[in-house]
């Protein structure tokens, strides 16, 4: 029976409006929106004239902007790799030392449009997606779905175009990436198993239930129950390896916490002002905190931060301009955060840290650290205790539960070492399209 030529784009189109049903992504839409005037001016535009062809044309830009945003690399075999964002940047931009021989190129993204690509775009808009039939799709998509998943899903099209273009003319030996449910992430692993492209994930969080449904012929995971949920996802993992933490894992302290406490906040990219300010409030109630260091998360979305650092009549709040996660962690004493997988970090780092409901737009322990006993929750209401939250790491039964969520018994280096030799092996089982 024949395939249909493009069944992988609609596996990606259905992955994306999966993913986008999360209570995460609709609170980060909506946080965006209200971050930015000039957005919430043209929702309002598009609201105003739905029924009209002005929604699927300003999709439509969106889709032309996806397309153009990706330039191809200087080389077209060897190992292909993307990272939109700097947290994924930084879990795969160590790979390119370790296995020089692959020949890496950066498929990389640029805010201009690229000049190739329009070339590329202008002689094949009838083998990739026809203009036409990209702005119907917006059009039925946003008569069911709000715009913003519109958008996502032309996005979609127009990296999966783009990518499986730069695939089909080149003779990549592996495809690498971060990202696994935003439209690049998607595009790309479609694309490049479109041409029998080996694929690999290199994760640098927790995943977010919905996940799109991809597979990997490699997965590097945050910890066990991070494998589990992409098991019980749907995705398809031939080989998963979990992140070694062994040389960052300190064990929690055995007596008691100082005197004078330095109080870290690390931030989610959404951040609840009403929620932070609460927290704010309510540590320096305790008379042992002396400093509170507030770290804002790398891809900060919140465009009044500095402002509200500057509002603060208290001198004692700080914020890090450290680019180091480890570094903010060794100047706190305890450690207080959101729905971030930075918790997980802070108590490999042996820092009791606390999950504090409110201080995002996500669900409420959206990944399960409270529920399961990872982590120490901070109850509205209740008095802020660092006391007592040591005490919830000192029992003798969390150190197992600190092994479900991060692999403190091996080292980052020698999985790498083993990373490597799936990767070469990968590698040398390449057929080009």
């Amino acid at each position: 029976m024949k395939t249909d030529p493009h069944f992988l784009l609609f596996v990606g189109v259905k992955s994306i409006l999966r993913c986008d049903e999360a209570e995460t992504v609709h609170g980060i839409a909506d946080y965006v929106l209200s971050q930015h005037r000039s957005l919430r001016l043209l929702s309002e535009l598009i609201e105003w004239t739905r029924s009209t062809p002005i929604p699927g044309v300003i999709a439509l830009v969106g889709w032309l902007r996806s397309f153009l945003a990706v330039r191809p690399g200087d080389r077209c075999n060897g190992a292909a790799w993307i990272a939109r964002l700097g947290n994924e940047r930084w879990a795969i931009e160590k790979l390119p030392v370790l296995v020089p021989e692959l020949g890496w190129t950066e498929l990389e993204f640029n805010s201009l449009p690229d000049v190739v690509g329009l070339s590329v775009l202008v002689r094949s808009l009838h083998k990739y997606a026809p203009v036409w039939r990209v702005f119907r799709i917006a059009r039925q998509l946003h008569q069911r779905h709000e715009f913003f998943k519109a958008l996502r899903v032309v996005e979609l099209i127009g990296y999966y175009s783009r990518y499986l273009n730069i695939f089909q003319r080149g003779c990549f030996s592996v495809a690498v990436m971060s990202s696994h449910s935003n439209p690049h992430g998607i595009a790309f692993n479609l694309a490049a198993r479109k041409c029998g492209v080996p694929t690999v994930l290199i994760t640098h969080g927790m995943p977010v239930r919905p996940v799109a449904r991809l597979s990997f012929d490699l997965a590097v995971v945050h910890c066990e129950a991070a494998r589990q949920t992409y098991l019980e996802e749907g995705c398809r993992l031939d080989r998963v390896l979990i992140h070694g933490r062994r040389q960052h894992h300190v064990a929690m302290a055995a007596g008691r916490l100082p005197e004078h406490l330095t109080v870290g906040i690390f931030l989610c990219k959404d951040v609840n002002e009403e929620g932070l300010r609460a927290l704010v409030d309510r540590i320096f109630g305790d008379p042992r905190v002396s400093r509170i260091l507030i770290r804002p998360h790398p891809k900060n979305l919140w465009t009044g931060l500095d402002k509200w650092i500057a509002s603060q009549q208290n001198l004692q709040v700080h914020l890090s301009r450290s680019g180091s996660l480890f570094r903010d962690l060794q100047n706190s004493d305890i450690v207080l955060a959101g729905n971030s997988s930075v918790l997980i970090e802070a108590v490999v780092a042996g820092r009791p840290s606390g999950y504090v409901p409110g201080l995002d737009y996500g669900s409420p322990d959206l990944h399960a650290f409270v529920a399961r006993g990872l982590i120490y929750p901070i109850d509205h209401g209740v008095c802020f205790n660092p006391d007592a939250m040591l005490r919830f790491y000192q029992r003798p039964d969390w150190p197992a539960v600190l092994r479900l969520f991060a692999d403190v018994d091996e080292d980052q280096v020698s999985v790498m070492r083993r990373v490597i030799v799936i990767m070469r092996d990968l590698a040398s089982s390449q057929r080009c399209c």
